[in-house]
């Protein structure tokens, strides 16, 4: 219960209790959860868009729902896709990156990217609309966790210190792996074959992302992990419009 709990707290806004203490081993066992608190995430929101869609059009439904989904996770995975830009974009040396990571401001590389993934997400959800527009809801969160998840139990941490420690690296993966397992069967099941295809190509978005961070920084940080799942969400949500 303590690994679910955690998990529900770190990725959503919802605080079972506020006394919840856990070490890295407790944060790792942690992200087994990821993709079912993803999936539970996503169910919130197509329940959302299904009750707001009665009364709105579809334009400022998919605005009122992007920003109604990036404030369940507190905003915390767009600030971790900022840090991750401003840090990673352009070229630079790898202690110079981590530093930028760890700077509270906000850059031009950072700007651009939480604005055009926004940007990505809304047009992707005003071109859906009913059981295609709830079913996108419910798969792009949990696809996107299910991606965090494995970046984080497959690569080290970038640093020794912060979140990304607390919750990258420790032996096994197969519980992660299971995570992602319950991802692909729900993404069948609600969008069958567009589904499947989101899938896959928030797989192989997770391979070039997991290959860029172990070039530049040697491994993954909480902000990486944000911004693997904010992308991932566009990507499945933009694989899904296509169908």
């Amino acid at each position: 219960m303590t690994a679910f709990l955690l998990a529900l707290q770190f990725l959503t806004v919802a605080t079972v209790r506020s006394d919840l203490r856990a070490g890295p081993e407790d944060l790792r066992r942690s992200r087994a959860w990821y993709a079912p608190v993803g999936l539970l995430l996503g169910l919130a929101m197509a329940g959302l868009a299904w009750l707001l869609g009665r009364w709105l059009p579809p334009l400022p439904l998919a605005a009122l729902l992007v920003v109604l989904w990036a404030g369940m996770s507190r905003f915390l995975h767009l600030d971790g896709l900022s840090d991750s830009a401003d840090a990673l974009v352009h070229m630079t040396s790898r202690e110079r990156a981590l530093e930028i990571m760890k700077d509270s401001r906000v850059g031009a590389f950072g700007l651009c990217a939480v604005v055009g993934t926004l940007l990505l997400k809304f047009a992707a959800l005003a071109s859906l609309s009913g059981p295609g527009l709830w079913g996108a809801l419910i798969l792009a969160p949990g696809l996107g966790r299910a991606l965090a998840a494995m970046l984080a139990a497959l690569m080290p941490p970038a640093r020794a210190q912060g979140l990304g420690a607390g919750v990258a690296g420790g032996a096994g993966w197969l519980p992660e792996l299971a995570g992602a397992g319950l991802a692909l069967v729900v993404a069948g099941v609600v969008a069958g074959r567009a589904g499947v295809a989101a899938t896959l190509a928030v797989g192989l978005w997770g391979l070039l992302l997991a290959l860029w961070f172990r070039r530049r920084l040697g491994g993954v940080t909480g902000d990486t992990l944000g911004a693997a799942i904010e992308t991932a969400e566009a990507l499945a949500l933009l694989v899904l419009a296509a169908f």
